[in-house]
């Protein structure tokens, strides 16, 4: 297998990996929003949704670079998902203090 096919194989398994995220997400999300109210529902699966498609499109863009800009822009939004994720996390926990 040849650099640029691991490079892809990779590139692939992170998209599905970053879509079934969002997809299990989305899905508890919805469950505990279901409590709260439906309004705040649609515009959270919309703007899940919406961050989906942009995702998608994102990384498909990246799979037409070299193979470093590959490795570049990968670890590069790996950051960005760390900080996501200790947002979220602090969020959560402050919210649970309340």
């Amino acid at each position: 297998m040849s650099t640029a096919q691991k490079v892809r194989k990779s590139v692939n398994a992170s998209i599905k990996s970053t879509e079934e995220f969002i997809e299990s997400t989305k899905e508890s999300l919805q469950k505990e929003l279901s409590k709260r109210g439906p309004k705040i529902q649609h515009d959270l699966d919309k703007s899940f949704e919406d961050a989906g498609r942009g995702l998608s499109n994102a990384l498909s863009s990246i799979e037409k670079k070299t193979n470093q800009e590959q490795v570049d822009l990968l670890k590069t939004y790996k950051s960005f998902l760390k900080k996501q994720v200790a947002f979220v996390d602090d969020r959560v926990k402050k919210i649970a203090k309340s």
